[in-house]
């Protein structure tokens, strides 16, 4: 089964991560697809809504760190977000129709970012969202920290990228990151009513909104995207990044050198 499932009914068309056993962590493929996906649907205007979901009783785990892979790639991970997580985000704002997140268990990393990037997030009480990037020592990726200082404050955002902190689906809610706040029986329910109330609504005006809205979130703004790469590209060419993929991959603490 395709590791990105893509559903289009009554103008809406719904992508669902699908790689349950790795808690739905974006495969070098599954970024490549959603990416051409987007971009066809900014150029065609098909539909009237996007949800973007995930399987198995989880959203998105970010990037998949399997420590071959990702080692392997750090000398040209400037150049992958460019053209990779950079234009998911900047798509998902751009497209000039309304995109809603259903979040069921755990968004980490990058899938924060995504789900962030969505202009509805509906999340399910169990539901959290974990921002474990220093953990490993990356740089934050995928527009969080833009959309989390302009969303939550700059305090907040730095407790949270710094001390790998996390958030449980009630805090997201009263923050005023979430929509709506369910259960995991109904959160397929209603992500589908929003969708519909959305899809039949003026989208032109909808898409006039989300144009305002970028006016005034950076992580809309291109040089923004751009310097997050840069950031990244530092940080993967780094001792510490080397130590905390291992770590990761062998379940034990990173031991980080500062270099």
């Amino acid at each position: 089964m395709p590791d990105l499932l893509e559903n289009s009914a009554d103008g809406v068309l719904t992508f669902t991560f699908n790689r349950a056993e790795r808690r739905n962590a974006l495969s070098p493929a599954m970024r490549e697809r959603l990416l051409m996906a987007l971009v066809e649907e900014r150029n065609t205007l098909r539909h009237r809504a996007l949800v973007l979901t995930g399987s198995g009783g989880s959203f998105c785990s970010g990037a998949d760190l399997d420590p071959a892979v990702i080692l392997s790639r750090r000398s040209t991970i400037e150049g992958t977000m460019k053209t990779g997580i950079n234009q998911i985000v900047a798509l998902l704002r751009e497209i000039p129709v309304p995109v809603i997140a259903a979040v069921d268990g755990a968004a980490a990393g990058a899938g924060v970012g995504l789900a962030l990037a969505a202009d509805f997030m509906i999340v399910s009480d169990r539901a959290e969202f974990q921002l474990a990037f220093a953990r490993i020592g990356a740089s934050p990726d995928a527009g969080v920290i833009a959309q989390l200082v302009h969303k939550i404050g700059a305090a907040r955002a730095s407790t949270l990228a710094m001390l790998g902190g996390s958030l449980k689906a009630d805090e997201a809610e009263r923050l005023g990151l979430a929509h709506l706040l369910t259960t995991p029986g109904q959160l397929s329910e209603e992500t589908s009513k929003l969708a519909a109330r959305l899809a039949q609504g003026p989208t032109i005006s909808y898409g006039n909104t989300k144009r305002l809205v970028n006016a005034m979130l950076p992580a809309a703004d291109p040089r923004y995207l751009a310097l997050e790469a840069e950031c990244q590209a530092r940080a993967f060419a780094s001792h510490d990044f080397e130590e905390g993929v291992t770590a990761f991959s062998e379940k034990r603490k990173a031991v980080f050198q500062g270099r």
